[in-house]
């Protein structure tokens, strides 16, 4: 199971819209010129319009209709049934408590648990998937499971992220100055591979969507990516491209049951993975997407892989580190939090992947 430190998952997909389509190829292509000529930095190319990257639509009919209704609508009971289980519903009021609809339901033997679960999701604006829905991974727990314990867990993961990094800073750069990311952009990091970090980024971003934050999910592992196989999206198209100034914001996949999350695949794996994400691109892209979502994830590589995690938090400023509770020791999850704050990232705290 997930435990954490002020914040614990265990770890063991999705349809998409179509490509964004809105290129970025000549705004990078001028960024690097400025670069290299060493002018003021104009300001950053946006990587998508307000109209692209906008909140989804509530879910009007199940904010407004009962559970029975919702029910109905989903085909799983007929009006007579509804009407029956409203009989007992009214005739417990005689002798007890009164009980709830989708209790009587279950105990009749009439829907499912889950299937009550998620209509009451749906009243409470709980954006989930059904059962029989297997677009997304079943790695992806906080989709399909959302009152397990593990996404309790994750969902103070998120709120000690919001309140400690979210909510508490805001970005701005100066003017002739490099864009400084930080605010809203967190990396997700972990010592070795087989930590969870990839299972603990998904899943929180997933969180941060359902309580209604846009979210974007980028998978920096440039050597070992596992986010296009979480969410099962196209990786022909990516954060590898579009650092390549290859590809624009058709690098980014909406997801179609889940529409506050974005997801930014790592793309095709490159022959020279440090060199792309020490380029200036990555900063600007980080600053751009803190412009354009309230949540920027990032899926680091393990960091003994080499210097590419250590480039990706000295660019969101900020980290969550996974550790192995049978496998990480106590002082080496010290050692690895001053290794993070030497390279100027706060630590906002640590999930132990049981």
């Amino acid at each position: 199971m997930i435990a954490s430190e002020g914040l614990g998952v265990e770890s063991k997909g999705q349809a998409y819209d179509q490509p964004l389509g809105v290129e970025m190829r000549p705004a990078i292509g001028a960024l690097r010129q400025n670069y290299e000529a060493g002018a003021a930095s104009p300001r950053a190319p946006r990587i998508g319009t307000a109209t692209r990257f906008t909140k989804r639509h509530r879910d009007v009919d199940g904010l407004t209709k009962p559970i029975g209704e919702l029910l109905i609508d989903s085909g799983l009971l007929k009006r007579a049934q509804v009407e029956e289980i409203l009989r007992v519903q009214a005739s417990s009021q005689t002798w007890g408590p009164r009980k709830r609809f989708g209790e009587i339901a279950r105990e009749l033997g009439l829907v499912e648990r889950s299937r009550v679960d998620l209509a009451l999701a749906r009243q409470f604006d709980l954006p989930s998937l059904p059962p029989s829905d297997r677009t997304l991974t079943p790695e992806l727990l906080a989709a399909w499971e959302t009152n397990h314990p593990r996404v309790e867990v994750l969902r103070g993961v998120r709120e000690r992220i919001a309140r400690t990094w979210l909510n508490a800073c805001t970005t701005g750069t100066a003017a002739g100055s490099e864009p400084r990311s930080g605010g809203h952009a967190v990396a997700i990091v972990s010592a070795q591979r087989g930590d969870g970090r990839s299972f603990v980024a998904a899943n929180l971003a997933i969180t941060f969507a359902q309580c209604g934050r846009r979210t974007l999910l980028i998978d920096a592992d440039l050597r070992q990516p596992r986010q296009h196989q979480l969410f099962r999206v196209d990786d022909r198209l990516g954060l590898s491209t579009l650092l390549a100034g290859r590809s624009g914001t058709e690098s980014v996949a909406r997801s179609e049951a889940l529409p506050d999350l974005y997801v930014m695949p790592a793309g095709p794996i490159p022959p020279n993975p440090q060199d792309l994400l020490a380029r200036p691109e990555l900063r600007w892209l980080l600053f751009n997407a803190e412009e354009q979502f309230d949540v920027v994830l990032v899926d680091t590589p393990a960091w003994s892989a080499g210097f590419d995690a250590e480039s990706i938090c000295r660019r969101t400023r900020a980290a969550a580190l996974v550790v192995r509770a049978d496998q990480t020791t106590a002082r080496s999850a010290q050692e690895f939090v001053a290794t993070l704050r030497e390279a100027q990232a706060q630590v906002l705290g640590l999930v132990f992947n049981r």
